[in-house]
C-alpha cells in the first residue's frame, strides 16, 4: 500500500479508530481507578571491611566486602532478619509475604545495599524499609564476627534512612492514561488495516484495474441531491452526474472510432442492484442526446425494470417480436426527438435463457442494427443467471457495471471470466455510485448552480414522465 492509501484507510475508518482510542483511555481511567495505591520507600546500607595499608590489602578488602554484599543483599529478604522486623513493627504477616514486598539491590561497582520497600501504606512502607536495614547492620555482627584482636573486619552503616513517600508510585495516572491512548489508537489502526485487508469490494477505480485487465471508463457519483427519477439525463441535465454519462458516450465511441457502421452493446453486471439499468437507460439518452438514432431494448427477462422507469407499455415487447406474436415496428416505443426508441421486454417468459440465445434474437439484432446508429441492451446479471452469457458472442461489446462498496473483486473477476469464455468482447468497466471524496466536482459548481434557473433539459417534453424508483436495479 502506498501512503495514500494509508491515509484514505485511516479517513475512511476514522469513527471505529476514535472510537477505540476512546475506548483504551476508558479503560486506562478504570486501571486508575480501581487500582490501590502502592507507595515506595528505600533505605541504603554502606559495608565496609577493615584491611591492611597496602595497596594488596586494600584491593583484597575491597573483593572481599563486594562478596559481603552480594550475601547480606540475600539475606535481607530472609526470616533471620525478617522475623525480628515483624516483631518490632507487629505486622500481622509471614515473613514470606513481607519479603515480597522487599528489593535488595546493589548498585554496580559499589559496596551500597538499597532496599526497597513496596506497600500501601506510605508509613508502614517507610517505617519496613528502616527496621529491615536496622535488622541487617545487627545481623553482620552476628554473621561476621570479630577476630582475635576484637576486630570488627565487616562494618553496616545505614547511609540513607528511609523516608515517608508523597505520592504513590502505582498506579501513574498520566502514564496510565498515555498508554491507554497509545494503545487505544494502535488498535484503532491495526483493525483499520485489518478491515481494509478483509474487505474485498470495490470502492475506486484503482481496485478495479488491479483486479481485472480492462480499463475503467466511467466513474458515475453517488449523489443523493439529485433527484430519484433515475434518468438523470433528463430530470437533472445540468449536473455533474450527468456529465459523466456524456464522458461514458465519448469513451465508448473510441471502441468504434475506425467504423461508421452501426454498433450494439450489452450492459451487464456481476450481480443485481448495481445499476445497470438506470445505466443502460442514461447511456441511451446520451447518445439520442448527440444526434444519432438510438434503440434501447430491455432483455432482462428475469427482472425488468426499463418500461417501469420510463413509464412505458411494457405488456408488448421482446418476448412478443421473439415469439412471433407481433412484428419490431408493432412494438417499439418512440420517445421523441432526442430521445432513444425503446423495445421493452414484454411478459416475463418461462424460458429467458432460451429466448435470449436463439436465433430469432439473433436476427432482431442483426435487424434493428440495420435501422439504429447504436442498439443499448439492457441484460441480465452475469452471475445469478446463465440468460446473457448466450447474448454476449452477438453484440460489438459489452459494458460492465460494478457498484461501489457492493460488488465484490471475486464476484467481478467470475463475471468477467464467464464472459470472456462465452465470447463476449468487454469494453470496460462503469464504477457506479462512488462516493465523493471532499471536494470533488467543485469546479461544476459554480457554472451548474448558475445555469440551474434556465430548466433541466430541454427533452423534458419529448418522452413520457419516468417513475420515480422506489430502488435501482
Amino acid at each position: 500500500m502506498e501512503f495514500r492509501e494509508y491515509l484514505g484507510v485511516l479517513r475512511k475508518y476514522w469513527v471505529s479508530i476514535v472510537l477505540l482510542t476512546i475506548l483504551g483511555c476508558i479503560g486506562a481511567g478504570v486501571y486508575i481507578w480501581y487500582t490501590p495505591p502502592v507507595y515506595t520507600s528505600s533505605s541504603t546500607v554502606l559495608l565496609s571491611v577493615t584491611g591492611g595499608n597496602s595497596a594488596s590489602d586494600l584491593l583484597q578488602g575491597t573483593n572481599y566486602a563486594t562478596a559481603v554484599s552480594r550475601s547480606l543483599a540475600q539475606v535481607a529478604t530472609m526470616p533471620y532478619v525478617l522475623e525480628p522486623v515483624i516483631r518490632d513493627l507487629k505486622l500481622e504477616m509471614s515473613s514470606g509475604a513481607l519479603a515480597s514486598k522487599i528489593s535488595a539491590t546493589i548498585p554496580t561497582n559499589t559496596q551500597l545495599i538499597i532496599i526497597t520497600v513496596r506497600d500501601g501504606d506510605k508509613v508502614r512502607c517507610k517505617d519496613i524499609a528502616g527496621s529491615v536495614a536496622a535488622n541487617l547492620v545487627k545481623s553482620v555482627e552476628s554473621l561476621y564476627p570479630a577476630d582475635a584482636n576484637g576486630r570488627q573486619l565487616v562494618q553496616a552503616k545505614i547511609v540513607a534512612p528511609p523516608y515517608i513517600p508523597n505520592n504513590p508510585t502505582s498506579p501513574q495516572p498520566v502514564r496510565a492514561l498515555a498508554l491507554g491512548f497509545v494503545a487505544g489508537l494502535a488498535v484503532g489502526v491495526g483493525v483499520a488495516l485489518l478491515r481494509k485487508a478483509l474487505d474485498v469490494r470495490l470502492h475506486v477505480a484503482k481496485d478495479v484495474t488491479d483486479a481485472i485487465d480492462y480499463p475503467v471508463v466511467a466513474s458515475i457519483p453517488r449523489d443523493p441531491g439529485l433527484p430519484r427519477d433515475p434518468v438523470v439525463m433528463v430530470s437533472a441535465s445540468i449536473s455533474p452526474m450527468c456529465e459523466r454519462y456524456r464522458q461514458l458516450r465519448t469513451n465508448l465511441r473510441f471502441f468504434d472510432i475506425e467504423s461508421d457502421s452501426p454498433w450494439n452493446f450489452a450492459v451487464t453486471s456481476s450481480i443485481e442492484g448495481e445499476g445497470k439499468t438506470v445505466t443502460a437507460i442514461n447511456v441511451a439518452y446520451a447518445l439520442a442526446e448527440s444526434g444519432d438514432r438510438v434503440l434501447l431494448i430491455d432483455a432482462d427477462l428475469r427482472r425488468p425494470k426499463v418500461a417501469s422507469y420510463l413509464q412505458l407499455e411494457g405488456g408488448a415487447g421482446l418476448t412478443t417480436v421473439l415469439l412471433n406474436r407481433a412484428s419490431f415496428t408493432d412494438v417499439v416505443q418512440s420517445l421523441g426527438m432526442g430521445a432513444p426508441d425503446v423495445l421493452t421486454s414484454g411478459g416475463i417468459p418461462p424460458n429467458p435463457a432460451e429466448l435470449i440465445g436463439s436465433r430469432r434474437m439473433k436476427q432482431l439484432l442483426e435487424q434493428v442494427s440495420r435501422e439504429y446508429r447504436a442498439v443499448v441492451i439492457d441484460a441480465a446479471p452475469l452471475l445469478p443467471v446463465a440468460d446473457t452469457l448466450s447474448l454476449l458472442p452477438n453484440v460489438s461489446g459489452t459494458l460492465m457495471i460494478a457498484a461501489a462498496d457492493k460488488v465484490t473483486i471475486p464476484q467481478l473477476k467470475t463475471a468477467v471470466e464467464s464472459a470472456e469464455r462465452s465470447g463476449g468482447q468487454i469494453m470496460g468497466i462503469v464504477l457506479n455510485r462512488v462516493r465523493r471524496r471532499g471536494g470533488e466536482n467543485s469546479y461544476y459548481t459554480y457554472y451548474y448552480q448558475a445555469d440551474s434557473s434556465k430548466g433541466s433539459s430541454n427533452h423534458t417534453n419529448s418522452r413520457r414522465t419516468p417513475k420515480r424508483a422506489q430502488e435501482v436495479t
